[in-house]
């Protein structure tokens, strides 16, 4: 690692409270998702957020990645506040400095592999004929040349997860976050996807933060964050 931070979070909390107030109740009580958490992330992690089910992982992950706001707290990204951000700021932030990975893998059904890859950089405004080279190379990085042209519904699962891995990085993003990556894939197949990730991270310093409670994540990462009921542990 470099040592640069990346990501800080300084006393972040997440209340979740519903919408309608409960009977004879002036304010109805809110779930606390994750509680004045202090945490901060390097460039070149390879780190695991784990816990059981209901543990705040997921949540954490999203408010990292801005896709949920903080009730409490703030969020900087080497070192500039993005809390404050505008939806239109954010947006922008989420497209140029961070990868996706989720466990559904959210492929375009009628896209090919390569322009499922080339997406983000389209939605940059990147000419077509550089996308589609930063695409074959993504694609090649994951272990899928060859299969530019196929649409998801021919790829095994395992195949799709790499698409998704090969989507999230194309745009040479700051940190890649994946939300349970392997938990539709089997353990051979998971293995697999996870020693290529790690390969990333070694060749290229990509920075990725998993939600997991796979032990196949957990063994292969270098910082693995235990969170308890909102709480790191």
């Amino acid at each position: 690692m470099s040592g640069e931070t990346l990501i800080e979070l300084k006393q972040v909390s997440k209340v979740y409270r519903p919408k309608v107030k409960a009977a004879f109740s002036d304010a109805a009580p809110g779930v606390i998702a994750i509680e004045k958490l202090d945490l901060a992330f390097s460039k070149g992690e390879f780190s695991a957020i784990a816990g059981p089910s209901g543990s705040g992982k997921s949540t954490l992950l999203n408010l990292i990645g801005t896709i949920d706001a903080p009730t409490d707290g703030t969020i900087a990204f080497r070192g500039k506040t993005v809390t404050n951000l505008d939806e239109n700021a954010l947006a922008d932030f989420r497209l140029h400095q961070l990868g996706f990975v989720f466990q559904a893998y959210n492929l375009i059904p009628v896209l090919t592999a390569a322009e499922n890859v080339e997406y983000p950089l389209a939605l940059q405004g990147v000419s077509r004929a550089e996308r589609r080279a930063r695409a074959i190379e993504a694609l090649s990085w994951v272990g899928l040349d060859g299969l530019a042209d196929r649409r998801p519904d021919l790829l095994s699962g395992g195949q799709q997860q790499r698409v998704a891995v090969a989507r999230a990085i194309v745009h040479r993003p700051a940190v890649v976050l994946a939300d349970e990556p392997t938990a539709n894939l089997d353990s051979k197949t998971a293995a697999s996807l996870l020693d290529m990730m790690l390969d990333l991270n070694k060749k290229h310093g990509i920075t990725f933060i998993f939600s997991s409670h796979d032990p196949t994540v957990l063994s292969r990462a270098r910082r693995v964050i235990h969170l308890q009921d909102g709480r790191l542990q």
